[in-house]
């Protein structure tokens, strides 16, 4: 009977999770690995580690950190993996060589233009001030789950946003 109430408490939980946080991990995995196959690979892992190892969660933090810690750590792994790198200029230059025509206005691809310079110039940030900024900004996380999930002081979180915005503001004003 216990196995059985874990079992669906697990599910719910993770289903629940899934629900108000899926595509917003699977985005983050995606700002770190810049490969959606890899990401998209590395998302179902960090689903499945989770599920698997849920008894272990001892709720020291939200469940969102847990699982975000989780991603954060299969994506150094994978990054350890010499072949990667392979497969990520492999797949960059294909999409060089891909042209594809979109119906979009202008506004929508000014748009998109924009935030794809702007996700340029924060990924040229050291990783100390490129992870918070995109934790925070992107991910809705808040200064104290950042702290928590980086094992960092939060006001060292804190120092880490504001350095980092400073030295975006910087690369930025030439984004018109």
């Amino acid at each position: 009977m216990m196995a059985v109430n874990y079992k669906q408490n697990n599910e719910i939980d993770l289903e629940e999770f899934i629900e108000l946080h899926g595509k917003a991990l699977l985005h983050y995995i995606y700002s770190i690995m810049k490969h959606w196959e890899l990401s998209e690979d590395i998302y179902q892992e960090t689903l499945l580690s989770a599920f698997i190892h849920y008894k272990s969660f001892e709720k020291r933090a939200s469940l969102k950190n847990w699982i975000y810690k989780i991603a954060q750590n299969k994506c150094k792994d994978e990054w350890k993996k010499e072949n990667v790198r392979k497969r990520y200029l492999t797949q960059a230059s294909m999409q060089m060589n891909e042209v594809t025509l979109h119906d979009e206005t202008e506004d929508t691809v000014m748009e998109n233009c924009l935030h794809e310079e702007l996700m340029k110039k924060i990924n040229e940030l050291p990783n100390r001030y490129k992870n918070p900024i995109l934790l925070y900004y992107f991910h809705d996380f808040t200064i104290m789950d950042i702290s928590q999930n980086s094992e960092l002081p939060m006001s060292t979180v804190k120092t880490h946003l504001r350095r980092g915005k400073e030295k975006l503001k910087g690369k930025v004003a030439s984004i018109h």
